[in-house]
Formats: structure tokens, C-alpha cells, sequence
């Protein structure tokens, strides 16, 4: 795969995806925005999560298991209420990578893809990007569903696209 060809391929459905998102939620305070894959790299989407969000879907909870899910709802990307934003945009990405011939050496396809979806948010913040949104500083990160490295990625994602106060915030977020 050409992950420099492929990037400039999503970041304008990424970007249009986010637009969308604003544009819907315009009110609302977005604390973090992810692109996501699954674990055999077939797939690529936008999640993005917002204060607002988080307390609803905090307050759908029982009131005795609240406390022990807020950090869970608030970081997890298949629990945000945006997750999968605009998922018909990329339907062609995705298509492209279950086809890709180079998926025979998976593990480095994979590296590939989360490089490449890391160079995405990196060059939105880059650009100025976020500025737009009702966030000071929101955290970006790369995750993959159903991976049990997931965290790892997230961390070492995370790290290198915020700023370190940001990250250390975020790579404490499961801890009691």
C-alpha cells in the first residue's frame, strides 16, 4: 500500500466528517477525536466525543455502576455517542484495504495503516484545524477495536499527537 497516496485519500473524508460533526453538534464541547480501525486492519472511521455526549450516556447508567464507568464512556470509542461519524464517507478506503495485496504481512500492514491514520490528526492539528471546535486542546489518538494491544496504541498514538500535559492526562485515564 502507498500509505502517503492512501493518506491524502481519507484526510479530506476525515475532514469532511468532522465538519459534519461540528456542523450537527455545534453546541456541544468535544474533549477528543480518534480514527479507528479493527484489528485486521480492514476498516478505517471517525470517532469524536463530546462533554455533552459523555453526560448523557453517563446518566443512562445505573446510578450504582456511574463511577466505575465514567472513565470507560469517556475514552473508550466504541462507547461514544460519535463513533463510526460518517461511516458511508470511507466505504472506498475500506474497500482499498481489504484488497490491498500487501495484507499478507499483516503486522506490518497494520503498522502502516495506524501510521498513516496518525499522520491524518497529526496534520489537521498541524493546520490549525481543530481550532474551530469548542475544545481547547482536544486529545487525538489512534485506536483498534477488539485488541488487546488497543491501549498501547492509544498511548503511544496519544504521545506523540499532544502535548505532553494533554498525554499524561489521557495515559493515566484508567487508573483508580
Amino acid at each position: 500500500m502507498n500509505w502517503t497516496e492512501f493518506e491524502g485519500k481519507i484526510t479530506p473524508l476525515v475532514k469532511q466528517a468532522l465538519d459534519a460533526l461540528q456542523r450537527t453538534h455545534s453546541d456541544e464541547r468535544f474533549y477528543a477525536f480518534s480514527l479507528y480501525t479493527d484489528s485486521s486492519a480492514m476498516t478505517i472511521a471517525v470517532a469524536g466525543s463530546s462533554l455533552e455526549a459523555l453526560d448523557l450516556k453517563v446518566q443512562k447508567e445505573d446510578e450504582e455502576d456511574r463511577e466505575d464507568s465514567v472513565s470507560y464512556f469517556k475514552w473508550a470509542t466504541s462507547e461514544w455517542v460519535y463513533e463510526g461519524w460518517r461511516r458511508d464517507l470511507f466505504k472506498n478506503a475500506c474497500k482499498e484495504l481489504r484488497e490491498d495485496s500487501e495484507r499478507t504481512d499483516i503486522s506490518t500492514f497494520r503498522e502502516g495503516l495506524y501510521s498513516a491514520m496518525a499522520r491524518v490528526l497529526s496534520s489537521l492539528r498541524e493546520t490549525g484545524f481543530f481550532q474551530s471546535f469548542l475544545a481547547t486542546e482536544p486529545i487525538l489518538f489512534v485506536s483498534v477495536t477488539d485488541d488487546n494491544a488497543a491501549e498501547e496504541l492509544e498511548d503511544r498514538t496519544a504521545c506523540r499527537l499532544n502535548s505532553l500535559d494533554v498525554y499524561e492526562e489521557f495515559s493515566s485515564r484508567y487508573e483508580a
